[in-house]
């Protein structure tokens, strides 16, 4: 019953498509020496050895050498069996060690005798025993196998065009980012400070690339099952599942009598089967191009990890459906040729079962990709996630061996792609420390503030570390050493000062150092070159960081990392008139990764307003005692939301005097409304970095304000989503 659906589906789709295949068609002059060879497939010979193939036949059997001539005489120009007759021949050395004659074989037959020979077709004369005399194809047989072999180049031409436009599509999609990207950078050379009081392209801002999907979530999860990105990342994926489905319906012709299937039912399912898995297969190095951190195309259209990782997944769910529908229809062509029996002599073929592995292999793949494992079994779904691409690329280079290397290629760009980016993580681990087994760091935890700090010393590394950076961190204590996860930093290189926050696998990412490596080493001590993460323990690696530093306690715990990065770029804050942060908890690190620079710039913001969550007040009082006790600058404006249970009443009172504190949940749209008002009318940034319903109500305030009439102002998350 599901073939039958498939069959129908695929039957009304394809016809909707290529309504004009009906139509006749003359053969072509390039099938010509072909259609004459193949009408002769089915006829057997008495001058050929019994039971040979076809090709046998054609290098040892003189019958079928004269009357293949003789059809090619008929139908063909010289340069047309000239080839093919070359082409044949070669097929004789190779396999029988023989010639094929040339032309002259049918010297001497004269148009009275050819009329004399019988015509055969598909059918008539039977085909129950040899012909011992000469036969020439009807000339409606060879009409049909001519417009046969027709169809069959132009639906293959089809297969091959429809291929690159995978990648031809996603050329465009960066070539638009490439062009966004030059196009801000000219804004920024002409006018360096976005102090503009009007919102240009406010229309295309508010309704297609600021707000979410649908509604108010997108960061925020759908009841467990995923999330959906912003409007403009699902537009532009919609279109490539409509540019998927367009290319595996059109560019048939599709006709009854069609030499290797005769009916409908059977060339669609071949046709959309070949069709789905060549599509399939191009989508390859996409996927793997997408889910590398790694990323050429990252740097180039200045779109975040994020945005690609996105895209990874969801090119990597419809190539899957289409290796589905690739295996499917094809099984269901083998059982309507063959039947049970004719199925299971083809999975001893390594091509066949090789197929149906790799199918398999990609729908488990798509399924162990689902967000609540990814999101609760990350080191499980990266482990497998590994092995299960190795074995999908092993067994596809199985499965196109048929073809001689012809589409080798599909699988070595992968491999090439994912060996690169290795290449590069490791000479991101060598540029922090050329002796990175030996790069110690120090991890304590702070139970009242729930929260662990992680500092690493920065003394080797060869780069500086810019704000709107991450990195990420490998324990090589323990065997697991191979995982790696991203944390921010936000590093100060001054006393007192040199403090980072980082958060799990599933929260912002950011960091920040305003001067070189080398700067620091020439005005610091060896004990302040160094950067802090703050990490706010969950489960696996950062649950097993608190027991390391649980285990020491009171002095800190020594662990070697490794360290990867730096990722990610800095946002342009220092141009707004006025930079809002809306952070939730560990989000803290984006602020601090900001401030000294922002303080610092001669044109700066005019107002720097923090408006900060937390469940426990104790960590709100660390970081204010710690790395905000020394800000310096009026123009900045603190504010603590205290959503738990504790109060404030204990500690130094100095540092409460630092921000202003509320018992209350942080209300978004009252917050950036009253700093749109506050002070001078000009630019806004918003940046946000916390919870994902906080996420979600800050970029749903903000599309709601952009307005052409209205101040302009712009929406950044920082966050990090596996």
């Amino acid at each position: 019953m599901r073939h039958r659906r498939l069959k129908s589906t695929l039957y009304c789709l394809v016809l909707l498509f290529n309504c004009a295949v009906a139509a006749a068609s003359v053969v072509g002059s390039k099938v010509c020496g072909k259609a004459c060879r193949q009408t002769f497939r089915t006829l057997r010979f008495s001058d050929a050895p019994d039971g040979v193939f076809f090709a046998v036949q054609e290098c040892s059997s003189r019958l079928y050498q004269q009357s293949v001539h003789l059809c090619w005489d008929i139908h063909c120009s010289e340069d047309v069996w000239l080839s093919e007759s070359a082409t044949i021949n070669q097929t004789c050395q190779e396999i029988n060690d023989s010639q094929f004659p040339p032309h002259d074989i049918i010297d001497g037959f004269t148009d009275d005798v050819i009329a004399q020979i019988t015509r055969f077709n598909a059918t008539s004369p039977g085909r129950v025993r040899p012909f011992d005399v000469l036969m020439l194809p009807s000339q409606a047989f060879y009409d049909l196998w001519g417009r046969t072999l027709d169809a069959h180049d132009y639906v293959w031409d089809y297969h091959y065009y429809y291929g690159w436009a995978m990648g031809v599509f996603w050329v465009m999609v960066v070539a638009v980012g490439l062009v966004n990207r030059a196009l801000v950078r000219w804004e920024m050379y002409r006018a360096p400070f976005f102090k503009a009081k009007q919102q240009s392209g406010a229309w295309f801002k508010r309704n297609i690339t600021a707000p979410a999907t649908f509604g108010r979530r997108c960061v925020q999860d759908f009841g467990g099952w995923g999330t959906l990105p912003p409007r403009v990342q699902t537009l532009t994926l919609m279109l490539f599942v409509l540019i998927n489905i367009a290319c595996a319906v059109h560019g048939y012709r599709i006709f009854e009598g069609y030499g290797y299937y005769p009916t409908i039912g059977m060339q669609i399912l071949r046709h959309v089967s070949d069709r789905t898995g060549i599509i399939s297969f191009a989508n390859f190095p996409l996927i793997w191009l997408f889910g590398m951190r790694n990323n050429l195309i990252i740097w180039l259209t200045g779109w975040d990890f994020k945005t690609y990782n996105n895209f990874h997944r969801w090119v990597g769910r419809i190539a899957a459906l289409q290796a589905v529908i690739h295996s499917v229809g094809y099984t269901a062509l083998i059982l309507q040729r063959g039947g049970w029996d004719y199925f299971w002599r083809m999975c001893n073929m390594t091509y066949w079962w090789t197929g149906e592995l790799a199918t398999i292999f990609m729908c488990l793949l798509v399924g162990l990709s689902i967000f609540w494992f990814r999101r609760r079994q990350y080191e499980a779904f990266l482990l497998l996630h590994i092995v299960l691409s190795i074995l999908v690329l092993v067994t596809m280079l199985g499965h196109v061996s048929i073809f001689k290397g012809d589409y080798d290629a599909l699988v070595w760009v992968p491999a090439t792609i994912w060996v690169l980016d290795r290449a590069v993580r490791g000479a991101r681990i060598l540029a922090f420390s050329l002796r990175f087994w030996s790069v110690k760091a120090q991890i304590t935890y702070n139970e009242d503030a729930h929260m662990i700090r992680m500092v690493v010393p920065v003394s080797t590394s060869l780069y500086k570390i810019d704000p709107g950076t991450f990195y990420y961190l490998m324990v090589l204590n323990k065997w697991n050493f191979w995982e790696s996860h991203p944390f921010t930093v936000a590093s100060l290189p001054r006393a007192a000062r040199c403090v980072a926050e980082s958060q799990n696998e599933n929260t912002p990412l950011l960091n920040y150092a305003p001067t070189t490596s080398e700067q620091v080493r020439g005005r610091l001590g060896k004990s302040e070159q160094e950067m802090t993460f703050l990490i706010r323990p969950y489960d696996s690696f950062t649950s097993r960081l608190k027991e390391y530093a649980e285990a020491e306690q009171p002095k800190p715990a020594v662990v070697r990392v490794a360290v990867d990065g730096p990722y990610g770029k800095p946002l342009p804050l220092e141009r707004f008139c006025k930079v809002l942060f809306i952070v939730g908890g560990s989000g803290i690190a984006v602020p601090l990764s900001y401030l000294d620079k922002l303080t610092s710039f001669p044109t700066g913001p005019k107002l720097i307003c923090i408006h900060w969550a937390v469940r426990q007040s104790a960590l709100a009082v660390d970081v204010l005692g710690r790395e905000l006790n020394k800000l310096s600058g009026d123009n900045v404006k603190i504010n603590v939301y205290v959503t738990g249970t504790d109060s404030k009443n204990t500690g130094d009172k100095d540092i409460y005097r630092l921000a202003e504190w509320r018992f209350q949940r942080l209300n978004v749209e009252e917050t950036i409304e009253s700093v749109l008002d506050t002070g001078e009318k000009g630019s806004l940034a918003v940046v946000t970095s916390g919870p994902a319903r906080m996420a979600d109500e800050s970029r749903c305030a903000v599309a709601a304000r952009v307005d052409h009439s209205s101040p302009f102002i712009e929406y950044f998350e920082e966050s990090f989503q596996w």
